[in-house]
């Protein structure tokens, strides 16, 4: 991915609490993203450092000192405060996308959904939500990366992207609701409101289960694809592989070979009558049995 393309529909972030699962918006355009990656570069290098290696570097220059060991060893030092600057906004706006562990949060994070939601933004939800929300983020980025995307209607994977986007910015919405219910439960005499709460909840986790259902099936098709695929491609190899091992054969070299044996045997044989070295152990009669 290059450095000015907006990432992928899913991808994993290094975050303070470790790494997570992220589902960035549909609606981020190319040109927003580019627009955040300039400016996270230049935030980051017109930092302290970089604007004191300026400082040094204008006063140097502006008092003539160059000249001296002093001046041109201020000179170096500020180059070198430049240098580092430029290294570390570089550094940061490569990893604007996937490095999130900051001690206070970026312009990423301000606005939580703005860009992007993490598996962890669930955590407050309950067990069930928050596995149900990791596995739409999950599958999710496997429709996208399927290696039979070519095989299949090629705005699926966007359709399914923006689904799940919209229900789990619904779902993170049900926040102040699911917390109302744990009140109710708590509270005597409020036990039909308990339920009543309760059961929308329930309607609400159904639909997203349904949702989970769906796009499960999506991804199991595409799945049993590849498989296919997989097959074929191991098909075609291993003809391909058979058929150099045909053109590798090395049975006229077989052939050549056999030949070998009789020739040295002729020389051995001859060698032998000449020299009379005597019969060579094949050539002896069996010994007979001990009775």
């Amino acid at each position: 991915m290059s450095l000015l393309e907006k990432p992928d529909a899913v991808t994993v972030g290094d975050f303070a609490d470790g790494p997570d699962i992220m589902l960035w918006n549909p609606a981020l355009t190319t040109r927003r993203w580019r627009g955040l990656v300039k400016r996270a570069f230049f935030a980051r290098f017109f930092s302290t450092r970089s604007v004191a290696g300026l400082l040094i570097l204008a006063l140097v220059l502006g008092t003539g000192a160059t000249g001296s060991l002093g001046g041109a060893l201020a000179v170096g030092g500020a180059i070198a405060l430049l240098l580092s600057g430029l290294c570390d906004a570089g550094i940061t706006a490569a990893c604007l996308a996937i490095d999130h562990r900051h001690g206070r949060r970026c312009r990423l994070e301000r606005s939580p959904g703005e860009f992007f939601l993490r598996s962890d933004d669930f955590l407050d939800l309950g067990p069930a939500a928050h596995r149900t929300a990791g596995l739409l983020i999950d599958l999710t980025g496997e429709l996208h990366a399927t290696a039979a995307r070519d095989w299949i209607d090629p705005e699926l994977p966007g359709r399914a992207h923006q689904a799940v986007w919209n229900a789990l910015t619904r779902l993170i919405r049900t926040a102040p609701a699911r917390r109302h219910a744990a009140r109710l439960v708590a509270m005597p005499g409020e036990a039909d409101l308990a339920t009543t709460t309760a059961t929308a909840i329930a309607e609400f986790d159904t639909l997203l289960s349904e949702l989970l259902f769906h796009l499960q099936g999506c991804v199991t098709l595409t799945r049993e694809w590849e498989a296919k695929l997989r097959h074929a491609e191991l098909v075609q190899r291993t003809s391909a592989v058979e058929a150099e091992l045909r053109a590798a054969s090395i049975g006229l070299i077989v052939e050549v070979a056999e030949e070998l044996p009789k020739a040295v045997f002729a020389y051995v044989t001859a060698a032998r009558d000449l020299t009379g070295a005597g019969r060579f152990p094949w050539e002896l009669p069996a010994a007979e049995p001990v009775p």
